[in-house]
């Protein structure tokens, strides 16, 4: 069992330049090593982006999470809603390199995360 569902939104410990930012919960996986794995989509984030339109990219589409780890970044359940975001090709994408074990959840606090995201991007 788990606190977290699908279609949660919550709080987080952000990055201080984003703090309006907040993650959805999209879906959840069960695996026998890592257990729980809670896939979320994280909003109004603030990531310098080159190939972007606007050179920023404002959320995160998936991002695959150790249950432990999001426990210790999330700080308040907002709401539960009905309407996920656009998540699914990010998702199936990490399910086949998942699958096929290139690909694992992250352990590190979402704040890190994006800061890799960003570095990666950039």
């Amino acid at each position: 069992m788990t606190e977290f569902s699908i279609g949660q939104v919550w709080k987080y410990k952000a990055r201080p330049h984003e703090g309006a930012s907040k993650i959805t919960i999209v879906a959840i996986d069960t695996d026998a090593e890592l257990g729980n794995i809670i896939h979320i989509y994280v909003s109004d984030v603030d990531i310098d982006n080159p190939g972007a339109p606007q050179g920023k990219t404002s959320f995160i589409g998936h991002l695959p999470y150790a249950e432990d780890a999001l426990r210790d970044s999330v700080t308040e359940l907002i709401e539960s809603t009905g309407t996920l975001p656009n998540f699914e090709d990010g998702y199936r994408l990490w399910k086949m390199a998942f699958e096929d074990g290139e690909a694992g959840a992250f352990d590190v606090s979402v704040a890190e995360a994006i800061a890799g995201v960003e570095e990666t991007i950039g």
